[in-house]
């Protein structure tokens, strides 16, 4: 069965509520006055989800933040504000001329400790708790910590990234969402979630893999020496991988001569998502 919400916005595992921590109504904007049609993925920076979501009821959490759900490590997952509620999940934010977030998107928290900072012996969190074989990257927008080499950042789980999928899907189905975003896509500058060892790509395929197949727009890849699929709309991204000719591709949205695209395999399903250049597709 999975996960469901029903029509009190509360999130269902297998046909049961999930555990409920409430976030103090003061850390919440009331209900939402249009159903949001963007999910925005989040690291907590932080020890375990129970510890977040404990936060979002402090007193003390001067922020007032909050989220809809929490995700441990293990995929336990804690619902803190209904969906049909706003949660202080985004802060200062911007997306597509939209500002202020929290009342556009549904916030998905991944308990994680972020960026890594070196200790002495290895990558530790800012608490100072030892982290082994961290994901070594440069953040897309440029480290924390303003260096331009590769930095440590603690790795999700597969039991994390699943229940993380089953959400979002649930997400969508009950409300309709077909936009997957981070926090550092709407507060660039300001925030690194979940960062650059969270898989957008691949996380929003495998989320977004039944809407692929819709109608016959569909590019594909007109040069003969392959495309490039990168992270980010320009050239200055990592590349995910080369695409070769006739790969075909469905477009998900638009950034000047850059499209966003679902990367389709030979049975028309979805299995990774980044940017190509318009130029090079038809």
């Amino acid at each position: 069965m999975g996960f469901t919400i029903n029509d009190s916005g509360r999130l269902l595992r297998d046909g049961r509520q999930v555990e409920l921590i409430a976030a103090r109504p003061s850390h919440t904007g009331g209900n939402f006055a249009r159903t949001p049609k963007v999910i925005v993925m989040h690291f907590t920076f932080g020890g375990s989800g129970r510890s977040s979501a404990d936060w979002f009821r402090d007193p003390n959490n001067q922020g007032k933040s909050s989220a809809h759900v929490v995700i441990d490590r293990d995929g336990t997952v804690l619902q803190c504000v209904s969906f049909e509620v706003i949660a202080h999940h985004a802060g200062r934010s911007e997306w597509k001329g939209t500002v202020g977030m929290n009342s556009h998107s549904f916030g998905i928290e991944l308990a994680n400790w972020g960026n890594l900072k070196r200790g002495s012996n290895g990558w530790v969190s800012w608490t100072g708790v030892q982290i082994a074989d961290p994901e070594m990257a440069v953040h897309k927008n440029g480290n924390p910590d303003g260096s331009v080499t590769p930095i440590g950042w603690e790795r999700y789980r597969e039991a994390q990234i699943e229940a993380a999928e089953g959400v979002a899907k649930a997400i969508i189905a009950k409300y309709g969402c077909d936009e997957i975003i981070g926090h550092d896509d709407i507060s660039r500058g300001r925030k690194w979630d979940p960062g650059p060892a969270f898989d957008m790509g691949s996380f929003r395929a495998r989320v977004l893999e039944d809407m692929a197949d819709d109608g016959d727009n569909t590019l594909r890849v007109t040069v003969a020496e392959g495309l490039n699929l990168r992270k980010g709309p320009g050239t200055s991204f990592d590349v995910l991988e080369l695409l070769p000719a006739g790969t075909a591709l469905r477009p998900v949205e638009r950034n000047g001569s850059w499209i966003l695209v679902n990367v389709l395999n030979n049975a028309g399903v979805a299995r990774r998502t980044g940017w190509v250049h318009s130029a090079f597709v038809d």
